[in-house]
């Protein structure tokens, strides 16, 4: 979680739709409600609760059409890079198709789509909820730095009314906006609590263990580390031979770390060991399996056999965690991130959630193609306006700068 995640979500929904964003207007007006348009109810109707706290329409069908953009996306890059998921993409149009069969469950895309959208709303509710019921609360200077953020976000965009056309687009109010980037903020302050000793939430530095693993190696390469390709059996015959007597040096050894580490920077031949001395701190899935496993049997200082993976002959000495992340504590605030989307996450799973009857029968797929189709309508407008206003500023320029050469004007 960033403190920017909004300002993500309008970078993945402008792709396609600012075409033209922030182009000037005659007049200022007020934001349109264009989900209001779209399905006729108020944007501060709520359509959710969660655990009581109220979800107005504006930030549900936000949400929704945050989650049908990102899916759009993901499936659009997977498809283009591996051919996954051509069975939800139009061949002749290449927009999704939501009406398709997706997962286990027997719906269809839109289904996912709905049920992820209810999820994340979900998710940021228990955020809020989680803060109130530990105190978690922002300062003078959190609330200062969300106002600069806010203040180079308009100033990015171009200024106000660029920024105002840009919550246009996203069918948002201001007040949605602040309240999104708040809960990001109020995420990072649950965060802080999570590493705060003493705090109703704060993560005991053994329970750091169940997010990740410390440990450093020693790799004798059985294949070309650059190519992949395999060495010769008499190669990775004397890699063995290597690795058995570096082993017995250790299993010898009255200070095994201190020696594990002259070791391997002497004979490891693991490309990453310059940026990684003392080894990787590492969350499940990031090494090859046999690594893993390997490691996961170990107790902080012991060393393992020789394990063999598709890399080589590897000597693992697992290490202990707590004092690695202590020793880097941008590692450690990111597995207190971790951990604290797990506790949101099981709170909004266990939160008792009412939909308002209004969403019976919600098609999210087909809101956000005329979503799409209306954002779309409203940049071709925008930009039409914008021609417009160009041709009639130049209107009697004859030659196309915009200055004024007719007879009586003196030029340079």
């Amino acid at each position: 979680m960033k403190k920017r995640m909004c300002m993500l979500l309008a970078a993945v929904l402008l792709v396609t739709l600012c075409a033209g964003c922030g182009a000037p207007r005659e007049e200022q007006t007020p934001p349109s409600d264009i989900f209001y348009d779209l399905t006729g109810i108020a944007p501060d109707e709520t359509l959710l609760t969660v655990s009581g706290n109220a979800i107005p329409a504006e930030l549900y069908f936000y949400w929704t059409s945050y989650t049908c953009s990102a899916l759009e996306y993901q499936i659009g890059m997977y498809n283009s890079y591996y051919g996954y998921y051509s069975e939800l993409i139009d061949s002749e149009t290449g927009s999704l198709l939501w009406d398709a069969a997706f997962g286990s469950t027997g719906g269809t895309l839109s289904d996912y789509a709905r049920e992820q959208a209810k999820n994340t709303v979900a998710f940021y509710a228990s955020v809020e909820n989680l803060a109130r019921e530990n105190g978690a609360e922002l300062s003078e200077e959190d609330e200062k730095a969300l106002t600069e953020e806010k203040a180079s976000t308009i100033e990015e965009l171009g200024g106000q009314e660029a920024f105002l056309s840009y919550l246009e687009k996203l069918s948002i109010s201001e007040a949605g906006f602040d309240r999104v980037n708040r809960d990001i903020a109020l995420f990072d302050k649950l965060v802080d609590q999570v590493m705060e000793e003493g705090s109703p939430l704060y993560l005991e530095p053994v329970d750091y263990d169940q997010y990740a693993t410390y440990a450093d190696h020693i790799l004798l390469a059985t294949v070309d580390l650059t190519t992949g390709a395999a060495l010769s059996e008499e190669e990775i015959a004397a890699k063995r031979a290597t690795a058995e007597e570096l082993l017995e040096q250790l299993r010898a050894a009255e200070d095994v770390a201190a020696l594990f580490t002259q070791l391997a920077d002497e004979y490891s031949e693991d490309t990453g060991r310059a940026s990684n001395p003392a080894g990787y701190i590492y969350t499940p899935g990031t090494m090859v399996a046999a690594f893993e496993d390997a490691a996961a049997a170990l107790a902080p200082g012991q060393i393992s056999d020789i394990v063999e993976s598709s890399y080589g002959y590897h000597i693992i000495l697992r290490r202990d965690l707590w004092q690695g992340l202590t020793e880097n504590p941008e590692q450690r605030a990111s597995l207190a991130e971790q951990h604290l989307g797990d506790l949101v996450s099981l709170a909004a799973q266990e939160a008792e959630i009412e939909e308002s009857a209004k969403l019976e029968g919600f098609d999210a797929g087909a809101f956000y193609t005329d979503y799409i189709a209306a954002v779309t309508a409203l940049n071709e407008a925008e930009q039409q306006a914008a021609g417009d206003g160009a041709d009639d500023a130049g209107a009697g320029d004859s030659t196309g700068d915009g200055s004024d050469t007719g007879e009586g004007q003196k030029t340079e």
